[in-house]
Parts: structure tokens; sequence; C-alpha cells
């Protein structure tokens, strides 16, 4: 709000009858209104297990040390991740209270992977972004990320679970 203030507001105050010339800030120093990165604003409209996946599959880009993920790839470091996260709650006596953690199936994952392709988080990693679903079908198709790990939990509130899959690698 600061910034706006003082790119937008102060060259505006700074006019008089007597000094009609307009001083604007540099390009440089000039704070745009509209959003740094689009694909960031449909974060907050996922729900917690599309945030899942893509984090899982965010994740691998750095655990894996590959660009490119598959449907597969990610529902195991989604499972395996949840897998930890019900350990732990066991171990802190949460899933006697009732907070155990949901393991969604690979059909229902399958249909929330499928939303992050048409919201276009996800695209397809073929020569020229072509499809190669001839390859596996759908749990051997590659796709490359649009948002990377260190995005997402600035773009959106997270579980604390989630928040964790961010930050410990």
């Amino acid at each position: 709000m600061s910034a706006f203030l003082a790119t937008c507001i102060r060259p505006l105050a700074a006019l008089s009858a007597s000094s009609l010339d307009l001083t604007l800030p540099l390009p440089t120093d000039v704070v745009t209104l509209e959003p740094q990165e689009p694909k960031l604003q449909l974060l907050a409209a996922l729900s917690d297990l599309e945030l899942a996946l893509l984090i899982s599959a965010a994740r691998l880009d750095i655990v894996a040390h590959t660009d490119t993920v598959n449907f597969a790839m990610a529902y195991d470091e989604y499972s395996a991740q949840m897998g930890r996260q019900r350990v732990q709650m066991a171990s802190s006596g949460l899933l006697a209270l009732g907070a155990g953690a949901r393991v969604w199936s690979r059909s229902v994952a399958v249909v929330a992977w499928e939303r992050l392709v048409s919201l276009g988080l996800l695209i397809p990693a073929g020569i020229g972004g072509r499809s190669n679903a001839a390859h596996g079908g759908l749990e051997g198709k590659m796709w490359k990320m649009d948002v990377l790990l260190e995005e997402i939990p600035s773009a959106v509130e997270l579980p604390g679970f989630l928040a964790k899959w961010c930050s410990q690698i």
C-alpha cells in the first residue's frame, strides 16, 4: 500500500495551480497493481487433495532431481508423505482423537490430477509440448510444473501438514 501511495498518489498530490508539471517515478520504481503470477491465484481454489498432489509433484523436482513428473510418481510421493503424517499423528495421540489424515484412493486422486492439468498448473512435457499419452496413459504421461514448491506457501494458506511438506525436504 505504501508503494502505491508513493508511486501514484504522491505525484498527483504534488500538483498545484502554479505548477502543473507531473513528475512520475522511474519505470523501475513503478508498482504494478496486476498480480505477478496469475497461476498462483488459482491455488486458493484448490482442494486439500489437489494441493497435496501439486506439492508432492513439486517436491519431486527437488527430491528426485527431475523437472518432469507423472501421476504415478506424484501419487507415490503423496502416499509416502501421508504415511509419515499418519505416523506422526499416531505418535502424538492425535489419531485417537479423530484427527486422522485421510489418504485418498488413486481413482479420486486421478480426478484431482486432471483438474490440475485443466487449470494449467501442469504442462505436457513432450517435444514442443505435445501430448505423450501413448506412453503409459495418465499414469505414465509426463508433466512439467508451472509452479515452484517455494511459491506455493506464499500464494495460499496451507493446512499445517501441507506447509510442512513444503518446508521439510
